[in-house]
């Protein structure tokens, strides 16, 4: 009897702890959803403005430190879902300029310094080496910003343009989990592309009234009026263009695969996209879907757009949706009249000078929406609004600043692109797919910081890591044992220690 007593303790606990593995995070996470949920049901919309950050910053912290697969995920979501929480509860307590809530996904991605810091020794491997050109390059940043501007403005800033770095870091450090990360981002982003592309299409067409509020608050002039088949569609985001580079990025990794939820993600996905009218998203996903075919190749991905579009092209040729997206369409063949094209091409040719004669650079906090941290009355400043990214990096980091930034960034790509990778990882393709497309946004805007920077950085430290965890694959050697076993080896080459 005592026996098999022994043998069932011995089979019950591994099977105990991982039954708890599996119910501790996702409690967390339901934990978190009940908050909100029960917050706003309960009209007390306003003990959200601080706990909800505080919370997910614990959710976070759980996930980071026992979960890494699901805090990726976790995090993603919180990028996807956040503005609207934000608007939901501004609906209930009143508009908030500066609402706290904001600051969740930040602080939940944040988690990823620890990662610089407990692997900062690596950043002398030669394949890690370009990350330290670029946090040097931001140090020299955020020194100049804080002698120019002061520390609120430029450390908000600096958390823009670093996060996404350290996010990306932490990936390629992590190489090993390389197939699981693989796995949550597919499995995320069909289900983001889906769930922000549904929702999309409902604000086109009855925008609910949390975000007609939104839209009456808010200082954004083009995001359209607050009514139906008037909207520039925004969905779950703050406005069209982050929920368009949102969009574009998931969009071509459905075509990495994610199962049969894939189709209907797309066709909702697609047109909810286009209803953006966010054209240099538009841009940036057909060079997407180009690099990804000319990557040997890639049929299969040709005939998952050809379905994809075959889904979506009920939605795109009648009525109200047609009407809207043609209309935006015949303005590409119209530059010349185009306002936006014409204040851009304006902008580029009396900046240009100043950015370029301006070595030691403004330094962080001197663009964007942290102008409103260095501005008396606490409005933005007049760079808030930086239409190229090319130059909003040398005029913000200057010469010595950018010559480290951009030296570090080509660095990596040229890795990640050098000889490609194994033509069996479709998604390691498409991530550098995503990759291309950001850059190429750079001519509208700086797509290298916030959450264009998170999409950008977190594709090429996917496919870094896709690069890492496939070379030392493929150097993995056989050693005899004496029992007559074998040993496996893996030769690092300094890309991962």
């Amino acid at each position: 009897m005592a026996t098999p007593q022994r043998v069932e303790t011995k089979a019950t606990g591994p099977a105990l702890r991982l039954s708890l593995s599996t119910i501790v995070p996702w409690a967390a996470v339901s934990g978190l959803v009940v908050l909100v949920v029960g917050g706003l049901a309960a009209h007390a919309g306003g003990l959200l403005v601080y706990l909800f950050p505080l919370s997910a910053l614990a959710v976070g912290a759980l996930l980071y430190w026992r979960y890494s697969d699901l805090y990726l995920g976790f995090t993603w979501w919180l990028w996807f879902l956040t503005p609207a929480v934000r608007r939901l509860v501004d609906y209930q307590e009143g508009w908030n300029p500066e609402n706290p809530i904001m600051l969740a996904p930040y602080l939940v991605a944040a988690l990823t310094l620890f990662t610089l810091l407990r692997h900062l020794p690596k950043l002398q491997f030669s394949r890690l080496f370009p990350f330290g050109l670029i946090f040097l390059g931001l140090s020299y940043g955020y020194s100049v910003g804080i002698y120019r501007g002061g520390w609120q403005a430029t450390t908000f800033d600096l958390i823009n343009w670093l996060i996404p770095v350290t996010l990306a870091f932490h990936l390629v450090v992590h190489w090993r989990s390389y197939p699981r990360y693989r796995q949550v981002v597919q499995r995320t982003f069909v289900w983001g592309v889906l769930v922000m592309g549904a929702y999309g299409l409902l604000q086109f067409f009855s925008p609910p009234a949390w975000d007609q509020y939104w839209m009456l608050s808010a200082p954004i002039t083009s995001i359209g009026a607050p009514e139906p088949f008037e909207v520039r569609v925004f969905s779950t985001s703050n406005s069209p263009g982050p929920f368009a580079v949102v969009m574009m990025a998931g969009l071509l990794s459905l075509l990495s695969g994610g199962g049969l939820l894939r189709w209907p993600a797309a066709g909702v996905g697609f047109a909810s996209f286009l209803l953006s009218l966010v054209r240099s998203a538009w841009g940036a996903w057909v060079l997407g879907i180009i690099f990804i075919i000319a990557q040997r190749g890639r049929l299969r991905q040709l005939a998952a757009l050809v379905v994809m579009a075959a889904i979506a092209l009920p939605l795109l040729t009648v009525g109200p949706v047609a009407d809207t997206v043609n209309a935006r369409l015949q303005t590409v063949s119209n530059l010349e009249q185009d306002t936006s094209f014409v204040d851009r091409l304006a902008f580029y040719q009396e900046f240009l000078p100043q950015a370029l004669l301006n070595p030691v650079g403004e330094g962080l906090g001197s663009t964007g929406l942290a102008t409103k941290l260095s501005t008396p009355e606490g409005e933005l400043g007049e760079l808030a609004v930086f239409d190229s990214g090319l130059m909003n990096i040398l005029f913000v980091l200057g010469w010595p600043g950018s010559l480290l930034y951009v030296g570090g960034l080509v660095w990596l790509l040229f890795y990640v692109f050098r000889g490609g990778g194994p033509g069996s990882d479709v998604f390691a393709a498409v991530s550098r797919a995503i990759a291309i497309a950001m850059l190429a946004q750079l001519v509208f805007g700086n797509s290298l910081v916030s959450l264009a920077g998170m999409i950008f950085w977190s594709f090429l430290g996917l496919a870094l890591a896709a690069r890492v965890h496939h070379a030392n694959a493929a150097n993995v050697t056989v050693k005899p044992q004496p029992h007559g076993g074998v040993e496996s080896i893996v030769s690092l080459n300094g890309d991962g220690r």
